[in-house]
This record gives structure tokens, C-alpha cells and sequence, in this order.
């Protein structure tokens, strides 16, 4: 039996009721999981996720568990089950597409499909409305800091700070400006011990788009336990270090207490997180000229 024969007996065992018309591949092709569009008859179409490095069944006790490539490590949060897991406490939000069917021993979870576009233009209202979201993500508290671990909202580190240290600590001499960053932040990172549901994620591939207002945020597999200013970065970074796009996202972040902005310090953590993703994702020397530029108050 084909992969796609499997997955259109899988398919039918939950949705009986339902003809299949069609099985693609969507536009995000995901590196830790093989996600496939199913479209049935009735223009109905779900998400069939599948978790691409490891049997989902495979117990272990450390945290990341290595592929048999060279490819990325697998970490317990690709699993189906952990990513289930998420879903429900997001299932009251319509931005969240809503968890369908799991099975963890076949290594499989069937969710809705949110419509609409990859954010490839950045809108202020579209931002404020992302803000909305993440609002409420940020506000699902966790257990310890970074990765999750195999018990879903307990992180794997004992303090934020150890996201980060390898990273940093291992900086060439001309990237020294970074370094001076990463110190002043190392206080904060210490200290920090409000760790919440972190989507981790946050780029223009995860974030779907319909008539021009937001419709959805998806793909939960790199969720972490950690500092909810760390989306917030991430985001800073893929709007090329605009900071009017991170200020329309503090209209709608912020709307329970009343401050409309952040506060310098939450700046400074905000272009601290976004300097890690450019690190990470070898940012061009123009974007980084923007995320070393002094924060004013």
C-alpha cells in the first residue's frame, strides 16, 4: 500500500461520510513533519499531519532525538501528540485550526484547514490583529524553560538563559556588537521565570491571511516554554526590523492593560530575540545594521 493509499484509508475511517477528491502537497513543506491537504467533494478540506523523523512511540529521555540523516534532530514536540496537545488549549480560538483526529501510535493528527495567504505584505491592522492572538497564547503558563520535553509543558532547561548560551558564547570576533547585546541581556535571562506557550514559529508561511485580516496562525511543532517576547522577535525579524509592524502588534498584545506600547526594556528584549533568529538564519548585513541601531525610550 502507497503512503497516499494509507492516508486515504486513514482519512476515510474518520470521515465516512465524506468522498475524497484530492491529495497535495501544500505550499509549506515542513522539515519535521509531512503535512498533505486532503479536499473532499463537499469543498471541505483538512490537514493530515504526519511526523516525518521517529516513531512516534519511541520513549526517551533526553530531549532531542537525532535523525538517521543528516538532517534536523528530531525533538519530542514534533509528535503528533504534543502538537494535538496544543491544539486543545487553543480550541475556544478561531485564529487556531481545531484538532480533528489523533492517533499517536500510527503517528498521525488530522486538523482543520485555515484559508487565505501567506503574509507576504505586512498590514498595521493585520499585525494588531496577530498581537490579539498572541496575547492569549502568551498567557497558557508552562513548566521550566526552552524545548519541550517528553511531558508536554515542561521545558527541558532548569532557566531561559541556557536557550542561548551556546550561541552566543561561540561568536567570532567580528560579530562582537552582538555579543555586547547578548551581556546585557544575560541579567534578564537569569532572572526571567514567567515561562509561557511559546508558538516559536512565528513567519510569513504560518500566518494565513483572508480579505486582508488575519485568519490564522498554524504549525505548532516548535512550540517552546520560554519568554512570549521571543515571537514577538522572531516577528521583528521577518518584518525586516520595522519597528512600526512590532508597534501595531503591541496595540492588540497589550489591549487588557491599557499601555498601547512597549516599555524600552521590552524592546530591548524584542531586538535581543530577533538578533538570536538573525544568528541563527544568517541575516544580511542590512538587517543586522538595523537590529544593532540604539532603542530610544
Amino acid at each position: 500500500m502507497s503512503e497516499k493509499e494509507e492516508i486515504c484509508e486513514i482519512v476515510s475511517s474518520h470521515f465516512p461520510c465524506e468522498t475524497i477528491k484530492n491529495i497535495r502537497l501544500p505550499s509549506k513543506l515542513g522539515c519535521d513533519n509531512i503535512i498533505y491537504l486532503i479536499e473532499f467533494c463537499s469543498d471541505t478540506i483538512i490537514v493530515f499531519r504526519r511526523s516525518l523523523k521517529i516513531d512516534s512511540s519511541k520513549i526517551s529521555s533526553e530531549f532531542k532525538l537525532n535523525s538517521d540523516d543528516n538532517g534536523m534532530p528530531y525533538f519530542p514536540m514534533h509528535r503528533p501528540g504534543h502538537q494535538a496537545w496544543v491544539l486543545e488549549l487553543l480550541k475556544n480560538e478561531q485564529i487556531c485550526p481545531k484538532l480533528l483526529a489523533l492517533n499517536s501510535e500510527k503517528n498521525y493528527l488530522i486538523e482543520s484547514y485555515k484559508s487565505g495567504q501567506d503574509l507576504n505584505e505586512f498590514s498595521l491592522e493585520i499585525c494588531k490583529e496577530l498581537g490579539e492572538f498572541l496575547h492569549v497564547l502568551h498567557s497558557i503558563k508552562m513548566n521550566k524553560f526552552g524545548y519541550m520535553s517528553e511531558q508536554p509543558g515542561v521545558g527541558v532547561y532548569s532557566s531561559w538563559l541556557k536557550m542561548f548560551e551556546a550561541d552566543f558564547h561561540n561568536l567570532t570576533e567580528d560579530q562582537y556588537p552582538l555579543k555586547e547585546i547578548y551581556l546585557s541581556m544575560v541579567p534578564y535571562l537569569t532572572e526571567f521565570n514567567n515561562p509561557v506557550l511559546v508558538h516559536a514559529d512565528i513567519s510569513s508561511e504560518n500566518i494565513r491571511v483572508l480579505n486582508g485580516h488575519l485568519n490564522g496562525v498554524i504549525d505548532y511543532g516548535d512550540c517552546l516554554c520560554g519568554d512570549g517576547l521571543y515571537d514577538i522577535g522572531q516577528f521583528f525579524l521577518f518584518a525586516k526590523a520595522e519597528w512600526k509592524y512590532v508597534d501595531a502588534i503591541a496595540q492588540g498584545y497589550k489591549l487588557s492593560n491599557g499601555a498601547k506600547s512597549w516599555t524600552k526594556s521590552e524592546k530591548q528584549c524584542i531586538r535581543f530575540y530577533a538578533c538570536y533568529f538573525a544568528l541563527w538564519l544568517k541575516s544580511d548585513n542590512d538587517i543586522m545594521e538595523k537590529l544593532l541601531m540604539p532603542i530610544t525610550d
